[in-house]
């Protein structure tokens, strides 16, 4: 009888999923680009990817993109094609540089950059305005471009975990009133 319930709750998730069950998280990007078009949610954390993966605009449905836990030290310019991509992780990677396509992900809510090397908030940020969560805690930045002032929907900015004059934190401040940023504790760095 058991075997019974297993073969149906199985039958179940596989046509679910057949069907684009918006709700399935793939981890295997080969398994993905067997049916691309009912991808949503892919999750490639911690498969020590040195570069971004090639080939990530066949899925024009893609919401979701963990990256989680890799050695990727540069985005590509197709990071722009991601259209549809609401919530892009790359926590604990070697980040550095933003490209400027980032600014063409219109519908992206969070973008998560936690324990990376970025330096600089380039000002293209500002086109990302469906942004609601942008986490920089653990960072190298220095240096934010006033055009992160166009993202009037950002409800969270974590800046924790670096030394930030005091003087840049008055101005980002200043850029976004309502939004809350999370600073480390004060410093007046000179930079």
């Amino acid at each position: 009888m058991r075997a019974l319930i297993f073969l149906f709750f199985l039958s179940f998730n596989i046509s679910a999923q057949d069907q684009g069950d918006v709700t399935y998280v793939f981890t295997s990007l080969e398994k993905a680009t067997e049916r691309p078009e009912i991808v949503y949610h892919l999750d490639l954390s911690k498969q020590k990817l040195e570069f971004f993966p090639a080939g990530l605009e066949v899925f024009q449905n893609l919401k979701t993109l963990d990256l989680t836990k890799n050695k990727i030290s540069m985005l590509p310019a197709e990071v722009g094609l991601l259209v549809s991509l609401e919530k892009l992780i790359l926590a604990k990677n070697k980040i550095v540089i933003l490209p400027p396509q980032i600014a063409k992900l219109k519908n992206l809510k969070v973008l998560e950059l936690s324990r990376n090397d970025v330096k600089t908030i380039p000002e293209e940020i500002g086109g990302l305005t469906a942004l609601e969560r942008l986490d920089l805690w653990s960072n190298n930045v220095q240096e934010v471009n006033e055009n992160i002032a166009a993202l009037s929907n950002l409800k969270l900015l974590d800046l924790q975990g670096m030394l930030i004059s005091d003087e840049m934190k008055k101005q980002i401040a200043g850029w976004l009133p309502t939004t809350q940023i999370e600073f480390s504790g004060g410093c007046d760095c000179g930079f």
